[in-house]
């Protein structure tokens, strides 16, 4: 009896801590209401895509939205929406970094 009791401790053990590592792939949708041409998705993408733990980005310019797959462990999702508005673009309901958004009004929109 009490070697059934220990390996079922040992199980329950081994099961949590492998849940622990495993990689958390997440998707989450921005809203870029900025993002009308190509020229704007591609200067965002390169922006972000330089982030640890970004694996995936497309983006629909008819929707003006931003599909980001990332893994969580490495990255949040407020880490990824800091990084599109520090490059000049509003996104959600967060407004864009004011200098990087004069800057992109004189030259890429």
């Amino acid at each position: 009896m009490r070697h059934i009791l220990t390996a079922c401790i040992a199980i329950t053990l081994l099961t949590a801590v492998a849940g622990c590592f495993r990689n958390e792939i997440q998707v989450t949708e921005y809203k870029v209401h900025m993002m009308t041409k190509p020229a704007a998705a591609s200067y965002i993408q390169q922006k972000i895509q330089t982030i640890d733990g970004v694996v995936e980005i497309s983006y629909d310019l008819a929707t003006t939205t931003l599909v980001v797959t990332y893994d969580s462990d490495k990255i949040r999702k407020m880490n990824i929406e800091e990084a599109i508005a520090m490059s000049g673009f509003d996104v959600n309901n967060r407004p864009a970094n004011a200098a990087a958004k004069a800057k992109l009004m004189k030259g890429l929109l």
